[in-house]
């Protein structure tokens, strides 16, 4: 399972993800490791406001590249604000 996600900041910028791994990739960034996005490292992301499953990490990449390359879609795709803690935690309750 793959999946595409937004973050939003805690300056109110998004930024958009896909990975195979939910929780491991959230905790990269929400913990500003080494692993994580150089962008998330300088702005602090806050909330997942969008999140999609896919089957194949050629379906995630595809949208993913959607939707960066549409801002009217991934403002259009934004929804609830998610604490970003919250969703990592869901996330390890399934593994």
């Amino acid at each position: 399972m793959y999946f595409v996600y937004i973050i939003e900041t805690e300056d109110g910028t998004y930024y958009t993800g896909q990975t195979n791994d939910l929780a491991r990739r959230l905790k990269e960034h929400a913990y500003s490791n080494s692993h994580g996005s150089f962008y998330l490292r300088m702005h602090k992301p806050k909330f997942v406001v969008h999140l999609e499953q896919f089957e194949s990490r050629s379906e995630a990449m595809q949208r993913e590249l959607e939707i960066k390359n549409n801002r009217k879609l991934k403002m259009e795709l934004i929804g609830p604000r998610r604490d970003i803690r919250e969703v990592i935690a869901t996330e390890e309750s399934y593994k």
